[in-house]
């Protein structure tokens, strides 16, 4: 082999040694690589909305919830009730059946709504004097027996700046006293003798009946 032919292959072999080198496309890793799947989950939002589920509203559009009206779904409601069993009203009350709520009463209460009420539950049946402490609305105060039957009731106005002995003081007996916005018992009809049906998770067991209400 002539020394010219000698250095041709020796050139050739060079060229074929540095395309092994290079390799071909697509060879070996990849030029960059995704965060997706190596860094955790890939997040597009801030780590307060992805620890809360970012995305869900706090409420549905066009609706509108607010405390009282989710209270008044929890509370218990009683029915009001004319000696033919004829339904005059209903009422959602707030419970007090401890000693320091039946004190305080509605005295913390800057208004009822119509429908809206303070029903006071007591062990047993007795004779019980209510007077308008720091009230800021007029009240009809109905007394109730165990059976559910209405006792007594008040139309009793706002004293301000009387207190102690001062009162004007309205008894009645019954277990159970509701408070409702003065004039409601006249506005429904509502007399002695009518009855108001408990529900039956508060009631006596000779209450009468609220088949309405939560057990």
């Amino acid at each position: 082999m002539s020394r010219r032919q000698t250095l041709a292959a020796a050139l050739v072999v060079c060229a074929l040694l540095l395309t092994g080198c290079a390799g071909t496309p697509g060879d070996g890793p990849p030029t960059a690589t995704s965060t997706t799947g190596q860094s955790g989950p890939e997040t597009t939002g801030s780590l307060a909305e992805t620890a809360t589920g970012a995305g869900t509203p706090a409420t549905t559009a066009g609706s509108e919830t607010d405390t009282p009206e989710a209270d008044d779904r929890t509370r218990p409601q009683v029915e009001l009730r004319d000696g033919n069993g004829t339904v005059l009203g209903r009422v959602t009350v707030a419970i007090a059946d401890t000693g320091g709520e039946r004190y305080t009463g509605l005295s913390d209460t800057e208004r009822l709504n119509e429908s809206e009420g303070m029903l006071f539950v007591y062990e047993e049946p007795d004779t019980h004097t209510y007077v308008m402490r720091d009230m800021d609305f007029p009240l009809d105060i109905l007394f109730i027996a165990p059976n559910g039957t209405i006792t007594t009731i008040h139309h009793a106005p706002t004293e301000p700046g009387e207190s102690g002995d001062e009162l004007t003081g309205y008894p009645g007996y019954g277990q159970y006293v509701l408070e409702v916005n003065r004039g409601y018992a006249n506005r429904t009809g509502l007399a002695v003798g009518d009855t108001v049906a408990i529900p039956a998770r508060i009631a006596t067991a000779d209450a009468t009946p609220n088949p309405d209400a939560e057990s």
